[in-house]
Order: C-alpha cells, then structure tokens, then sequence
C-alpha cells in the first residue's frame, strides 16, 4: 500500500474581529479578544493546491455597508487589511488566484466566505445542506444565519460541487468523510451544531495531522475542557444541543488520536501558538506561518 501524500500546509491570516471571551465558552473572562479568521493553502503533490475557507476580504466591508447588514459589523467589530486578504498573499507563496483549484466552504458564515470571489476559476466544493439552508434567505432572516448573500459569486451555482451524503470511512468518534483526492491526504467530516452542513478538514502535512474544525468551537479550550460557548450564543448557532455533542466527539478524537493538531477557525490561543500571534499593524506582525 503505497503511503498517504503529505500536503504542504500554509495557514494564512485574513483579518479579525473583536468579541468578547465570556461569550465564546462558558466561563470564559469577562474581556475582549481578537478572533482571527484563518483560512489554510494546501498543496497536494499531484493535485495542485487548494483553500481551505476564504476568510476575509475587502468584499466585506462593501458587502456590509449597509443596513441590514451593518448589523454585522455592530456584532463583531472588524479589524480588516487588504493585505490580509487570501489572495493577496498568494504572491508571497509565487502563486496568483489562478493557481488555486480548489475552495472548499466549512459553511456559509461571511467571515469564511468573503474572499471567495478573489478566486474567479476555481472549482467550489460543499455540503449541499449548508447551501439549501442559505440559498433562499435574504435581509435579518439571512443575517440571522451569519450569511451575505453579496458574498457569493455570481456563477457560484456554474462551479459548485455540492456534496450530499459522506460515505467514506468513518472518522472514530464523528462519522462518515468524504476523501477529496482519493488518498487519505485531506478528508471532510460533517461538524453540526454551528451551521447548518458545517465540515472540518483532516489533512496530512509535512508537519503531521492537522484537523482544521471550522466554528465547531470558537475557543480550543472548549474542546480540552469540554466546556462549550456560552448559551447566549444559542440565538446565533444552527444547533445548540449539537454544538455541545460535537465539542464532545471532537474531545474523544483528541483523546484518542493524540498527534493530531486541531485548529478552530478563530481561537486567539491557537493563533497566538501558531507563531502568528504578534499584533496586527507592528512591524514583527507575520501574516503566514508554515506547518
């Protein structure tokens, strides 16, 4: 049997927005932190490369600009540069938009989706749920999902591949995945409880596993301490009570499979060991970091 590819992994920062810590798990301190949305350029050997969500992007500040959407920005109060953006620091990799093939959506939420139209000819791949459940919406009831309808590129529908049932190998503890290049480097597994057809991405890099889980947990500490967000979130997720099971099955993986790095989307603790913690707008601040 021949080995599993190993995927070069570069997680790239696109930007945060400010929330405050004793919303995102219960318990938590009553502070503000900043919430990066990180986003993962993974290049498969024979495959080329691909995005893991899309971040940030200028086309949020326009896309929110005004009501009902500007309550977006009243919730969670963005600290964007476009320098920051997924495709403007493609160049600093020697690639261009056009070098990405592959975008794969976690969900619909505009903080992963924002700089999907940066990537004009790559190929789109999501859970056909996650779509239905934002694809009529507009005004407060799409907001109510986390969505902007602006977002989505015009021939989203022309280049999606929507993903109906996993039917791959089960992941221990959370169920069925789906193999994107046919070889174990890179798999989805459904995450409920925050969006609707929410999915985590478990890759196999040149640095071992690495388990990107999307908001299946704002906080990593939720995970190692089983401590999920606090129940005002409930107004805002898909799902509480799956929020909570998930953040339990994503503890027993960890428990079981202990050389793999799990990274939720937005954790200040996990951005901060990741090396790219140093404050946006100093000169030391680093934008990228190799794993």
């Amino acid at each position: 049997m021949s080995p599993t590819p190993q995927l070069t992994c570069h997680i790239l920062d696109t930007g945060y927005c400010l929330a405050h810590e004793n919303l995102l798990i219960q318990g938590g301190a009553r502070r503000e932190v900043d919430c990066h949305s990180i986003v993962a350029l993974l290049q498969h050997p024979d495959c080329g490369w691909m995005l893991w969500d899309a971040g940030y992007a200028p086309h949020m500040l326009s896309a929110t600009a005004h009501f009902p959407y500007s309550l977006y920005r009243l919730a969670t109060p963005l600290r964007l540069r476009p320098e920051l953006a997924a495709a403007a620091q493609l160049p600093h990799f020697g690639l261009t938009p056009g070098d990405i093939r592959t975008v794969v959506i976690s969900h619909f939420h505009a903080d992963h989706l924002a700089g999907l139209a940066d990537f004009p000819t790559s190929r789109i791949i999501t859970l056909r749920d996650a779509y239905a459940s934002i694809a009529p919406l507009k005004g407060l009831a799409a907001l109510r999902r986390g969505f902007v309808p602006a977002l989505l590129p015009a021939d989203f529908r022309n280049r999606v591949t929507l993903l109906d049932k996993l039917r791959g190998p089960a992941l221990p503890h959370l169920g069925p995945t789906h193999d994107l290049f046919g070889d174990g480097s890179a798999v989805l597994v459904r995450l409920p409880g925050h969006a609707c057809g929410q999915v985590g991405l478990l890759a196999n890099t040149q640095r071992g596993r690495i388990f990107f889980v999307a908001d299946s947990c704002w906080l990593a500490r939720s995970i190692t301490e089983q401590r999920p967000p606090s129940a005002l979130t409930n107004f805002i997720v898909d799902n509480p009570a799956q929020v909570r099971s998930t953040i339990l099955q994503l503890h027993a993986f960890m428990r079981d499979n202990p050389d793999v790095l799990l990274i939720p989307s937005h954790c200040p603790e996990t951005f901060a060991r990741s090396g790219m913690g140093a404050a946006a707008g100093t000169d030391k601040y680093v934008a990228t970091v190799n794993l």
